[in-house]
């Protein structure tokens, strides 16, 4: 074994020479640095292209200047630089001298004068940028930035009043805008009655994640038209926050759009003494949502009451209260307002335990259900002027299976199958409860 000495040597003289190596390696300061804004290309360990600049990669902040605020600064550089795509890193704008984070009118890709239909992928700075219209991204879209908590992320903030902050997508190629995202980052509305983020357009590769809405008394997600096959829409969190909610506020609207890749992960509360109409209205098919907790809300998710409403699952849904904001009435509302309503899963849903909050409310087979938890409820097609149902609530009627014969009380309309023996089946497989008492033999 070597003195302790002599290894500490060897070891530090290990270390001297692979620094020597890695540092040969980088480029030198003068190779680093291309052209304004934009990094320099290194097409091997040899050494970097000093004439070169990569056009993939822009740094905004070189491109500050007096007078110019950060959509102009933006605008700019979708305008002069001649590149398909490319990410534009607009982190640094809020310590360059003279960059505004107020946008005083415009938007990145509209500032006066004709709309630029460039892709790109845009990160934002922390802090809080003011804009007067909405941002309408155009396709291949991407906005990034530091992250949805008010403390230390991204915030976008409304000075308007009506219509929606960010739209996902215009002037689309056919069939549709793909590949628009939004994530991290807080969409402020400044306790006007904007809508958050609206999905028209936007499909395949097209996201949301990690966004807060606040003092939003609009809409927050809106998912609609040609929207098909986007998400999924994830970690989302919605709260009026000072703003009381109105009839208009919903945390999420699911309209006319088949097969969106879900939303999972909603948290949607509305302030205020007086409950807002219905936390999410869900009136397409083929959807699903999970993960949701809803506060302050006469109704937690409507289904049907403007469009059809088929294939569609709920997941593991909650509908909560906290102290000075109202629980909802019904966490669970299936309309009947002449839209089907039909093959829906409800899977984990719950309630507050307030008294008057109902986790079903059915209008379709005229069911509630007060019952503090209900792991499942099914409602099928229609046929032969009724509904197929199946609940595990044992206050609906439902069809049960066991394999001894059914004992005790029942709930008018349930249908019992036996699948034991005889002897414990008392030679009888199917059993019904016509009184709402107990269970009659049928076969």
């Amino acid at each position: 074994m070597k003195p302790a000495k002599e290894f500490a040597r060897s070891l530090l003289l290990t270390g001297i020479i692979g620094s020597c190596i890695f540092a040969a390696l980088l480029p030198s300061d003068s190779q680093a640095q291309s052209s304004k804004g934009k990094n320099a290309i290194c097409a091997s360990t040899s050494g970097c292209s000093t004439t070169t600049a990569s056009q993939s990669f822009i740094d905004a902040s070189v491109f500050a200047a007096t007078g110019v605020d950060f959509c102009g600064v933006l605008n700019g550089i979708l305008i002069s630089t001649s590149y398909s795509t490319s990410v534009i890193d607009a982190r640094g704008l809020p310590g360059a001298t003279g960059t505004s984070m107020t946008c005083t009118s415009g938007t990145p890709w509209n500032n006066g004068s004709s709309f630029i239909n460039k892709p790109s992928t845009i990160l934002l700075p922390a802090g809080t940028i003011t804009i007067p219209s909405a941002w309408v991204l155009p396709n291949g879209t991407h906005l990034v930035g530091e992250g949805d908590n008010p403390s230390y992320g991204s915030t976008i903030r409304a000075t308007f009043s009506s219509g929606g902050m960010i739209q996902m997508g215009t002037s689309c190629p056919t069939p549709g805008c793909t590949a628009i995202s939004i994530e991290n980052l807080i969409l402020d509305g400044n306790k006007n009655g904007v809508d958050g983020i609206v999905n028209q357009n936007a499909q395949d590769l097209s996201y949301v994640d990690h966004v807060a809405l606040y003092q939003i008394l609009g809409t927050g997600l809106s998912i609609s038209s040609s929207s098909n096959n986007s998400g999924p829409y994830t970690n989302i969190a919605f709260d009026t926050g000072g703003g009381n909610g109105t009839t208009l506020t919903h945390c999420l609207n699911i309209n006319g759009t088949t097969g969106i890749k879900g939303v999972h992960g909603l948290n949607c509360v509305s302030r205020g003494i007086t409950p807002a109409p219905a936390g999410i209205l869900l009136d397409a098919s083929s959807n699903s949502i999970e993960d949701v907790r809803i506060v302050g809300f006469d109704d937690g998710i409507r289904i049907g009451s403007v469009a059809i409403a088929e294939s569609n699952v709920l997941i593991n849904i909650l509908g909560d209260t906290v102290p000075a904001v109202p629980s909802p009435i019904y966490v669970v509302h299936i309309e009947n307002a002449g839209y089907t309503v039909s093959d829906l899963t409800v899977l984990g849903a719950s309630n507050s335990g307030v008294a008057g909050t109902y986790t079903i409310h059915d209008d379709v087979t005229s069911t509630d259900l007060s019952d503090s938890s209900v792991a499942m409820y099914i409602v099928g097609k229609q046929a032969d002027g009724g509904y197929s149902r199946f609940t595990t609530s044992p206050n609906a009627p439902t069809w049960a299976t066991g394999t001894n014969s059914p004992t005790g009380s029942c709930t008018k309309g349930s249908v019992f199958s036996c699948s034991g023996s005889s002897s414990s089946c008392g030679s009888h497989v199917l059993y019904g409860c016509p009184s709402g008492s107990s269970w009659t033999e049928i076969y």
